[in-house]
């Protein structure tokens, strides 16, 4: 991403952009900046020509003048370097080559919904389908479903898909149904209890446009079949027909993945999978089947599972394919050649893995490769280059000799900043589990001295990319380095590292019994536990970290990780927990099927009841021996009853909503608005440095808070035991 002061030049069609550091400041290097962390790039999506001398990419951007997050789309020459600016929109996504020509497509929102355009080499964009964009994405009143990371979007087409010789188009419309005045009952009522607002009802429409322009519907889909609706449906183009992915619920509502086949002959549709695999489509294989990675521990077996139940085996590998994170799956025309992305198990770190010959090679760099597309037969092709240190570029690949060549800055300005020094981390607690992830070490680090620290975690998103924000969200990991934390981005233990925790892990997502509560209690979120406070302990060991100013933060899978810690941990003196609400009795009724695995049942029963007091952040507030901020987009039940449990436990407690555009909107899990990231960083910056280091900035948009803290520390200051997470007791 550019700063603010270059938008106004970008924003123009055909603005050429610098591909490395200009001034002698840049090159001689900086500190961070809050307004770094704010306009971190944050790129999308990216497409190759059909001859792989030029590519388009989407990059995300925080605009500070219109408060909202825009998506720019750019051009680079692959063999020059020189990069400009085609479009600038409130949604770009969806990038695809169109087989035959040298134009690409996308779906845009150019003020009037998100549509379908062909984007030419020159700039020139065009509209392939327009629909009528009447159903909402997003959190604001009548939304079908909820947005994670963009302001609401008035959606026309859903997805698309070309056939390879691009004379076919499958594509997917959405209707807003129209709003029926009638009574609801049950589960229709309760469905609704988290809704701050009326949900809006929408279908969906499947269409193929044949090559003279005719569009023939294939299959009107309800709101229920998610697989349309918000994860896009696979699509595989064979020789006779056109196969994609919907999603099918039965009368007691679970859900399956069904694959629909349309002949190109008969022009009928039949089931052709009536229990697929999720995914099926995403990595292929060289046999007709598709690509995983099995097993546990430090390596895992490639394999291709090929239709009738037939399994090939490539080997072990210290990576794993499938990872959404990773590049996709490609596929050559002769079947003689696949790509699949992969993520290193230690360190994670993302790069390629060329399956020929039934032989496997890679390739991959000091840096990670993620948003490749590569020409159809496989042979060249572009990639995102990035790591922790160092900012994402666009990189040129020759699949044949595997070299990697950097054509183009993404964002030369934050090649500017003088690297911190990241160290990669693999832990091993005290149950003998591993985790992953790395320590940011203070800008100037002394030996000797010691540092105050903040943990933050998010699931398994600690890996080898720059400042990603599915993983830090507003804390602002370099800037806390920069003010003097040591810093350590920590995942929790994975979930394939042996049998007994994948077990656990599988049971919890596919929501079954098979594992006791208390062992998931155990595996899942005391394991985890264990591992921040032994990362921590290391480095007090070590004379690093004072341990009286030590912190932790979180949001979403992160937010209840942090809730449980400062329930089960006296080492953390402050906390800041992102949007959670995940293991509060309150959210039973909205995730009861979860519950049912982790709880045993409803809070209501008494059997149940006993594994909630033993897990529940809620319902152990009086255990918690720190300052505990809690970061909301939407002032949902569960946040509000563990806020009002820790203030009656005399915990020093604040509950901050950040806010929609306007009353009829809320802001999303992961904010997108620019000036509530700027608050909420700075108020987890002001949060951290008060707790821990008792610090005070009169200049802190967040000042006027501090008579309120003050107040609360007074109030009822707290006394904890050296209780951990190991202390059996508990249990």
């Amino acid at each position: 991403m550019i700063r603010p002061l270059l938008l106004a030049g970008a924003a123009l069609l055909g603005a050429a952009l610098p591909t490395s550091p200009a001034s002698a400041a840049q090159k001689a290097g900086r500190s961070w900046t809050i307004d770094d962390q704010l306009t971190v790039p944050e790129v999308r999506d990216l497409a190759v020509s059909a001859d792989a001398k030029s590519a388009i990419y989407v990059v995300r951007i925080a605009d500070r003048q219109s408060d909202r997050t825009v998506a720019l789309l750019r051009y680079v020459d692959l063999e020059k370097g020189t990069t400009r600016e085609l479009q600038r929109a409130a949604w770009i996504d969806q990038l695809k080559r169109i087989p035959g020509t040298g134009d690409w497509s996308a779906r845009l929102d150019k003020g009037n919904g998100v549509q379908l355009y062909r984007i030419g080499a020159s700039g020139a964009v065009t509209p392939i389908v327009a629909h009528p964009a009447t159903a909402i994405y997003g959190d604001t009143e009548g939304a079908v479903l909820p947005g994670y990371g963009h302001a609401p979007l008035a959606t026309g087409v859903r997805a698309h898909s070309w056939s390879p010789d691009g004379r076919w188009l499958w594509y997917v419309v959405l209707d807003a149904a129209p709003f029926v005045k009638a009574m609801r009952y049950d589960d229709a009522v309760t469905a609704e209890r988290a809704q701050r607002r009326a949900p809006g009802r929408a279908t969906a429409s499947i269409y193929l446009r044949d090559p003279e322009g005719r569009d023939i519907l294939l299959a009107t889909r309800p709101q229920s079949d998610l697989r349309t609706f918000f994860d896009r449906s696979f699509v595989q183009w064979e020789k006779d027909e056109v196969r994609f992915d919907v999603m099918e619920t039965d009368p007691a509502g679970g859900q399956q993945v069904v694959t629909i086949g349309w002949s190109f002959t008969s022009e009928k549709i039949r089931v052709v999978d009536g229990k697929a695999a999720r995914g099926y489509w995403r990595l292929p294989g060289l046999h007709g089947g598709r690509l995983s990675s099995e097993g546990t521990g430090d390596t895992r077996e490639l394999v291709e599972t090929i239709p009738g139940d037939e399994r090939r085996s490539f080997g072990r590998f210290p990576f794993a394919v499938g990872d959404a994170r990773a590049a996709g799956g490609f596929l050559s025309p002769d079947g003689r050649r696949a790509i699949a992305g992969f993520r290193t198990i230690d360190n994670p770190r993302f790069g390629l893995a060329i399956i020929e010959n039934d032989r496997v090679r890679t390739i991959s760099s000091a840096l990670s490769l993620n948003y490749c597309d590569f020409t159809v037969s496989l042979t060249k092709g572009a990639c995102i280059a990035q790591s922790q240190t160092v900012p994402p570029s666009v990189v040129r690949v020759d699949v044949a000799s595997g070299g990697i060549t950097r054509v183009a800055s993404v964002s030369a300005d934050h090649e500017g900043i003088a690297p911190l020094r990241i160290e990669p981390r693999t832990w091993i607690n005290r149950h003998g589990y591993k985790a992953t992830g790395y320590i940011v070490w203070p800008r100037g680090y002394t030996k000797g001295r010691q540092y105050p620290a903040i943990v933050i975690t998010h699931a398994s998103d600690a890996d080898d990319r720059f400042a990603t924000h599915e993983n830090q969200w507003e804390y602002p990991a370099q800037l806390f380095a920069e003010r003097g934390y040591v810093v350590l981005l920590v995942n929790s233990p994975t979930s394939r590292q042996n049998a007994e925790i994948d077990a656990a892990y599988e049971a919890w997502v596919s929501e079954t019994k098979a594992v006791s509560p208390e062992k998931l209690r155990q595996l899942i979120w005391l394991n985890s536990v264990a591992t921040f406070e032994d990362s921590v302990k290391e480095l007090v060991d070590r004379g690093i970290v004072n341990p009286a100013r030590v912190g932790i933060a979180g949001y979403s899978f992160g937010s209840q990780m942090t809730n449980v810690t400062i329930t089960n941990s006296s080492m953390f003196r402050a906390a800041s927990s992102g949007d959670g609400g995940y293991l509060e009795p309150a959210f039973y009724f909205n995730v009861a099927g979860s519950y049912g695995t982790v709880f045993g049942g409803p809070p209501t029963d008494p059997a149940a009841l006993a594994n909630y007091r033993r897990l529940s952040p809620s319902l152990r507030a009086n255990e918690v021996c720190g300052a505990v901020l809690q970061q909301v987009a939407a002032p949902l039940i569960p946040s509000i009853d563990l806020h009002a449990a820790l203030r009656k436990a005399g915990v020093p407690a604040q509950l901050s909503l950040y806010p929609g555009e306007n009353t009829a909107t809320d802001e999303t899990h992961i904010f997108h608005i620019p000036s509530n990231r700027i608050l909420a960083m700075e108020e987890n910056i002001a949060w951290f440095d008060y707790w821990l280091l008792g610090k005070r900035d009169p200049q802190s948009p967040h000042a006027d808070r501090y008579a309120l803290w003050d107040k609360m520390r007074d109030a009822a200051p707290r006394s904890c035991s050296a209780k951990t997470a190991n202390d059996e007791n508990r249990h």
